[in-house]
């Protein structure tokens, strides 16, 4: 005898509760309760989960925690997290803030189409390398500006490196590298 199909449906005053049915999107549901109102959750046999809710998500946790332990992990073992705002800003608030990329490969990428901005009292930046590259201007000002290049510190305007003959230009690039050279 052929195992028949576990399907459970049961509509209660409020709200319904679903197993082994198809969703609205075809999938079956492994188990799922909505409201009346469309809120709720749901399960399917193929391991994801969806949650609905229609005004705001509200949950509270960490209120016994000891000091180190965190109160809220969200892991994905394959496969990105994605945070959406898609009519609103996204407002990560907390004592610290960290960003870490892991592995030696990572990396860490901000883009904007209009505006980004750092405000603090410090402003720290350590790498290898520093690349600034900007198609209008670069402007920097401070009470005090130090400039070091243990190999080179150079400053031009762009012309002089078209202007005058090879030569010229030869000699230019001597000049930069005679500290070095010596």
């Amino acid at each position: 005898m052929p195992e028949q199909p576990k399907e459970y449906y049961e509509k209660k005053p409020g709200f319904i509760v679903k197993s082994g049915v198809e969703d609205f999107a075809g999938k079956i549901i492994d188990y799922a309760v909505f409201t009346d109102n469309g809120q709720g959750f749901e399960y399917t046999t193929d391991g994801q989960y969806m949650q609905q809710c229609m005004k705001t998500s509200y949950e509270a946790s960490g209120f016994d925690c000891k000091d180190g332990e965190p109160a809220k992990i969200i892991r994905a073992k394959k496969g990105d997290i994605i945070i959406e705002a898609m009519d609103g800003d996204i407002i990560l608030k907390g004592k610290n803030i960290r960003i870490v990329a892991l592995d030696g490969t990572g990396e860490v990428t901000v883009v904007s189409g209009k505006h980004f901005a750092v405000n603090a009292p410090v402003q720290s930046f350590k790498g290898s390398n520093s690349n600034t590259v900007m198609s209008n201007s670069v402007s920097t000002g401070a009470q005090a500006t130090d400039t070091t290049g243990n190999m080179q510190n150079s400053q031009t305007s762009g012309a002089e490196d078209t202007e005058g003959s090879i030569l010229t230009r030869l000699l230019n690039i001597a000049k930069k590298f005679q500290k070095f050279l010596e």
